[in-house]
């Protein structure tokens, strides 16, 4: 079965915040966006899956999330989750952006999508975190100059702490078991290739119920799951660079186009040829 990777929220306006809190965990499929994304934990134990890749958050954590990335967070019940949420137009970044300081790069996943910062930075950015909130909630006159003025002050924070290296960027979890990492390493260089879960379970020497749960166990993901979405992940990267749909379809593995286009709407919202499908939009999310 095939999962449906919606698009999810509305942004019209520059940017939105928001403070959650409950303790109910998450049950959100993954989904997408239109406008970057921007997480600072304060509380609650569980991790986030983004395009494929998979990070176990603590309290403190800031996750980054570009426009049009696919993900998901897992979060346990009974645990008090709090967060910040900040929703960004990438038209805003575009326009506050200069030559030195290109805002969207924080989002672009090239060093991870998960920033830990050291305890001063740390306090730094949840205090303006804070005062931007706090700004946002009320009327006062320059309002919407001053509130820019701190997530612009935020994001470059944010991005001086990510090419400095003086702050951890988290690496994606990677599975213990050494049969599930040959799986992936394999599924990852074969993507063009017919796989099924026969084959599979016979290269690798294992009943293919047991490799189903093993990798799932370690994954959080289906074999079948991950392996559409690192092949639509990288269609979509193909048509960006100019590859017709048609040939991107045959060049990540599909063997029907219509089964290709049918898959791609229901993920992204959109057809291949870029033709909005309705019934990819949701209504109001906050993750």
């Amino acid at each position: 079965m095939e999962n449906h990777y919606e698009k999810r929220g509305y942004l019209l306006e520059d940017f939105r915040l928001f403070h959650l809190q409950d303790a109910q965990g998450t049950k959100i499929d993954f989904h997408y966006h239109e406008f970057c994304k921007l997480l600072l934990l304060r509380s609650g134990s569980g991790s986030y899956s983004v395009e494929g890749q998979r990070y176990t958050l603590i309290p403190g954590d800031i996750v980054l999330i570009g426009s049009r990335c696919v993900h998901r967070p897992e979060f346990e019940a009974g645990v008090p989750y709090e967060r910040s949420i900040i929703y960004i137009s990438p038209a805003f970044l575009r326009r506050q952006s200069t030559e030195d300081c290109a805002l969207e790069d924080c989002f672009s996943g090239l060093h991870g999508h998960v920033l830990r910062p050291s305890q001063p930075l740390q306090r730094r950015l949840f205090a303006i975190a804070d005062e931007l909130e706090q700004e946002l909630s009320g009327k006062a006159y320059g309002r919407v100059i001053l509130s820019s003025g701190m997530l612009l002050r935020l994001l470059v924070e944010i991005g001086r702490a990510m090419q400095n290296g003086d702050d951890l960027l988290l690496q994606p979890m990677q599975p213990h078991n050494n049969r599930v990492l040959d799986i992936l390493r394999y599924l990852d260089t074969h993507l063009t290739e017919d796989i099924t879960i026969d084959d599979l379970a016979e290269k690798f020497y294992l009943s293919k119920y047991h490799m189903m749960r093993l990798f799932r166990r370690e994954t959080g993901e289906t074999i079948h799951n991950y392996l559409s979405l690192r092949r639509l992940l990288y269609a979509r990267d193909l048509i960006e660079q100019g590859m017709t749909a048609t040939e991107a379809c045959f060049r990540c593995g599909w063997q029907s186009y219509s089964s290709f286009t049918r898959a791609y709407a229901k993920r992204f919202g959109t057809t291949p040829t870029g033709r909005t499908d309705c019934t990819g939009l949701a209504e109001e999310t906050f993750e």
